[in-house]
C-alpha cells in the first residue's frame, strides 16, 4: 500500500513539474511595432465618383418635425486608448499601430494625429491627420479598422478635415458634411455606403452656396436632415432628403445661383480688329436667358437655357426653337470659394477654359 502511496504521489509531482517546464518554456509573443504607413489604406469620398451619382432632393420641414424624427444614432465614443511616448497605440491583431499624438511642434513634411473617439457600429477608430504643406495647414478625417490593417480616409472638398460621420441607425450609410472655411454658406454634404465588408461606396452627395450646415441626423436609414444657417448661427432652418429618391432631372431648390452673370471674349484676330463675344446669362431656378453681343462673330443659340446640377457643377443646355443649338448650346457654371467660372464661351482657344464671370 505505501509503495502505491509512493508511486502516485511520484506521478502528480512529475505530471506538475512537466506542466510548469511547459509554461516556462513556452515563448513570449512579442506584438510588432508598425507606423500607420504599414496599413493598407484607401480613400473614399471622392469628387469624381460623387459626380456621377444623383443628388440629394431636401425639402425644408418644420423644428418640430426634425426633432420628433430623429432616430437614435451610432454615436461616436470617448473610448480611452494607450499611449506611450507622446504615440498613441493602436492594438490591431498581432500588431501596435503607433500614431504621433499632436502638440504644437507640427513641422513641414510632418504628420501628427488627433484621437477624435471610437465607432463601436463600425469597430473603427477615428483620427484627424494633420500636416503642414507650404506653410499651410491641412487635416483629414482617418478612421483606422480595430481587427484588420486597414485606413479609410475621408476625402474633404477643402483643406481641413469633414466633421465627424453619422452613422445610420442600421449601420447601412455614414453621412459628413463640410462648411467651407474661404467661402461664405457654401457647404457640402456626402453619404457614403457601408458595404458588409465594413468598406465604403460612395453613394450621394449634396452642396450648397446658400447656408452652412450646423447638424445632420437621420430619419430611419432612409431619410436623412440637416440643420443650417445663413446668418452664422442666428436662425435655423431644417430639411430632409429621402435616399431612395435621387434628384437627376433638376437644379436643387437649395443649392441654386440665381442671379446674372456676364463675361467678355476675345476670339480671334480680323483684318478689321478683334472679333469678341460678350455673354449675359440670367438664371432663375432650373431656366437661364441668355443674351450675346458680338463683333465679327455670328449671333446664335441666344435663348432659354435649361439649368442642371450635378454635385455643384450647373450644366446650362439649349431649350430654344433655334436650330442646330440643342447640341452644341451647352455652358457649365461652377462657384469656387466666393468667384464663379463658365465654361464653353468663346471660339476654340478657349472654349474648354474655365473663365471668370462677372455677378451683377
Amino acid at each position: 500500500m505505501k509503495n502505491i502511496t509512493q508511486i502516485l504521489i511520484g506521478s502528480v509531482i512529475l505530471v506538475c513539474c512537466t506542466k510548469e517546464q511547459k509554461v516556462i518554456s513556452e515563448p513570449i509573443v512579442q506584438k510588432e511595432i508598425v507606423g500607420i504607413k504599414n496599413l493598407k489604406h484607401f480613400q473614399v469620398g471622392l469628387e469624381e465618383k460623387f459626380e456621377t451619382l444623383p443628388l440629394l432632393d431636401f425639402t425644408e420641414i418644420t423644428k418640430n418635425e426634425y426633432d420628433n424624427l430623429k432616430s437614435t444614432a451610432h454615436i461616436i465614443t470617448d473610448l480611452p486608448l494607450q499611449a506611450r511616448n507622446d504615440n498613441y497605440e493602436l492594438k490591431i491583431n498581432d500588431k501596435i499601430v503607433q500614431l504621433k499624438k499632436g502638440d504644437n511642434t507640427l513641422k513641414e513634411g510632418e504628420t501628427q494625429y488627433d484621437y477624435l473617439g471610437f465607432y463601436p457600429s463600425l469597430n473603427m477608430y477615428a483620427f484627424s491627420a494633420n500636416s503642414i504643406s507650404d506653410n499651410l495647414g491641412f487635416s483629414e478625417l482617418y478612421l483606422i479598422n480595430a481587427t484588420n490593417p486597414s485606413v479609410y480616409s475621408i476625402v474633404s472638398p477643402g483643406d481641413d478635415k469633414v466633421e465627424n460621420p453619422v452613422i445610420s441607425p442600421d449601420t447601412k450609410y455614414v453621412a459628413y458634411y463640410y462648411n467651407y472655411v474661404y467661402g461664405t454658406n457654401e457647404s457640402f454634404l456626402g453619404i457614403l455606403k457601408i458595404n458588409s465588408n465594413k468598406t465604403f461606396t460612395e453613394y450621394r452627395s449634396f452642396s450648397s452656396d446658400n447656408f452652412n450646415i450646423k447638424d445632420v441626423v437621420w430619419f430611419g436609414d432612409d431619410y436623412i436632415g440637416i440643420k443650417v444657417t445663413d446668418d452664422d448661427s442666428k436662425t435655423f432652418k431644417y430639411y430632409k432628403a429621402n435616399l431612395s429618391l435621387s434628384n437627376n432631372n433638376k437644379s436643387s431648390n437649395l443649392s441654386g445661383i440665381d442671379g446674372n452673370y456676364n463675361i467678355h471674349v476675345e476670339t480671334e484676330t480680323t483684318s478689321t480688329g478683334m472679333a469678341s463675344i460678350s455673354y449675359s446669362f440670367k438664371i432663375r431656378g432650373n431656366e437661364a436667358i441668355l443674351e450675346t453681343n458680338t463683333y465679327h462673330e455670328p449671333i446664335r443659340c441666344n435663348g432659354k437655357y435649361l439649368v442642371r446640377e450635378n454635385n455643384n457643377i450647373f450644366e446650362l443646355s439649349y431649350n430654344d426653337k433655334e436650330d442646330n443649338c440643342t447640341s452644341s448650346g451647352i455652358f457649365y457654371l461652377k462657384k469656387d470659394r466666393e468667384k464663379y467660372y463658365i465654361k464653353g464661351v468663346g471660339g476654340e482657344a478657349t472654349v474648354q477654359d474655365w473663365l471668370q464671370l462677372k455677378k451683377e
